[in-house]
């Protein structure tokens, strides 16, 4: 069992440490009674010298050998605080897309919306119905802990003054759960380049939108932080055949 435990270098080690040992006792004691107390304590000095200088060789090499394992445990306590922090550490992940109203068709009901549109030919006008799907925010918790989701706000790029900002009212995502809200009738005024949801516009809607959307939340901490900014095109009739959006790229 013991020798099981053991490193098999270090029982050579520890065996050529004995023999070297007794090797140099019988050299003392022969010389002792070859020449004399004289020669013997010459002898016994040079030993002592030799035992230590191994003395502090074994030191400093298990100074650096624990001075190496030291740092090497450090580094593993490091690596794992870092696993566990970032277990820890809230960081949503969310997204944008047109919810079914085949999944709850309550909550998630068409809304139909009534534009103004001109002709250009003779300048008249007339009014035009779409049918908006719900939009959602979907949101993903893959940290051990729940946040709580504060407000969002949303707005169109390069017009950062036409921006709209909700609170969320007990609005908590637990661990590894999905949550989402609706954001449509504020992606309608966004569209006509306002902050109010209204059922008719005395404007057509833009048919290409650039949308910035960003979460407020405060985990454990009670930190209050904002989420990255992401990016969505809306494309709007006649543009496109139907309502569609999609993320873009931050630069694009």
């Amino acid at each position: 069992m013991l020798v099981t435990q053991l490193r098999l270098r270090f029982l050579v080690a520890l065996l050529a440490l004995v023999l070297l040992c007794t090797a140099l006792t019988l050299l003392f004691l022969i010389a002792w009674h070859r020449r004399g107390d004289t020669y013997a304590l010459a002898l016994g000095a040079l030993l002592s010298f030799f035992a230590s200088v191994i003395t502090a060789m074994v030191t400093l090499t298990y100074l650096h050998v624990s001075r190496r394992s030291l740092a090497a445990a450090e580094a593993a306590i490091a690596l794992q605080r870092e696993q566990w922090e970032a277990r820890l550490t809230v960081q949503p992940r969310f997204w944008m897309g047109i919810r079914s109203e085949t999944t709850d068709r309550f909550a998630h009901r068409p809304l139909t919306v009534t534009y103004r549109r001109d002709r250009a030919e003779n300048g008249q006008h007339y009014y035009d119905s779409v049918t908006w799907p719900q939009f959602v925010v979907d949101v993903w918790n893959d940290a051990e802990r729940s946040f709580r989701l504060a407000g969002y706000r949303l707005w169109v790029r390069d017009e950062d003054h036409i921006a709209i900002e909700r609170p969320l009212s007990g609005f908590v995502v637990p661990p590894n759960e999905l949550r989402s809200f609706a954001v449509t009738q504020e992606l309608i005024a966004l569209t006509v380049r306002q902050r109010q949801f209204q059922e008719r516009y005395e404007r057509p809607p833009c048919e290409e939108s650039v949308i910035g959307l960003r979460l407020h939340y405060s985990d454990w901490r009670d930190d209050n932080r904002s989420s990255r900014d992401d990016y969505y095109l809306l494309l709007t009739p006649p543009l496109s055949k139907e309502l569609c959006i999609q993320r873009v790229e931050r630069h694009a």
